[in-house]
C-alpha cells in the first residue's frame, strides 16, 4: 500500500509538471516565502533519493544529500529523475540506520518501508505548498486531491456518502 500511495504522488507531481512551462516551474511564490515549485519538486525528489540510495549502504542520510539545482530549475531535469524513482523505489524491506552530523547522535534505526512512508507524507506536505502555488497562479491543471493526505481524502469522501 505505502508503495501505491507514494507512485501516486510522483506520478501526480509528474503529470503537474508535464503541464508547466519552465517558467511557471520556476516562477517564485511569495506565499511560499519565495520559493517556486521546482525548489518544491527539487525537495520531494532529493529526500526519496536519498532514502533510495540509503537501501543499498544501509544508511540514509537527509542532511548531507546532493542539493542540485538543476532539478529545482530545468523541469525535464525533475521529470526524468522522477521517472527513474518510479522505476526504483519498490523493494523490500530492511533495517537501515539514518545519520546525522558526526558526532552528533548515533545513527537511528528504522526500515526501509518506515522511510518511504516518512518520504510519502513528506512529499504530500510539499504537493500541497505546490498546489498553493498554482492557485497564486490561477492554474487549475490538478484535481481537487492534489497534495491532500489520503486520510483526508478517506474522511471527505465518508462525509459525502453518509
Amino acid at each position: 500500500m505505502i508503495f501505491k500511495q507514494l507512485t501516486q504522488q510522483l506520478k501526480a507531481l509528474f503529470n503537474l509538471l508535464s503541464n508547466l512551462d519552465n517558467q511557471q516551474y520556476n516562477s517564485t511564490i511569495k506565499y511560499l516565502g519565495n520559493s517556486s515549485i521546482g525548489a518544491h519538486a527539487r525537495h520531494i525528489i532529493e529526500l526519496l533519493q536519498c532514502a533510495v540510495v540509503g537501501y543499498d549502504n544501509g544508511f540514509v542520510d537527509y542532511e548531507n544529500r546532493k542539493r542540485n539545482l538543476e532539478l529545482e530549475t530545468n523541469i525535464d531535469s525533475a521529470k526524468l529523475q522522477l521517472k527513474v524513482l518510479l522505476t526504483q523505489i519498490k523493494k523490500e524491506d530492511k533495517v537501515l540506520y539514518i545519520t546525522f552530523e558526526k558526532n552528533d547522535t548515533e545513527p537511528i534505526s528504522t526500515t526501509y518501508f518506515r522511510e518511504i512512508l516518512y518520504n510519502s507524507e513528506h512529499s504530500i506536505h510539499h504537493l500541497a505548498l505546490i498546489k498553493v502555488a498554482l492557485i497564486d497562479m490561477e492554474l487549475n491543471i490538478v484535481d481537487k486531491n492534489f497534495g491532500l493526505a489520503y486520510s483526508t481524502i478517506k474522511f471527505r469522501n465518508q462525509l459525502i456518502a453518509d
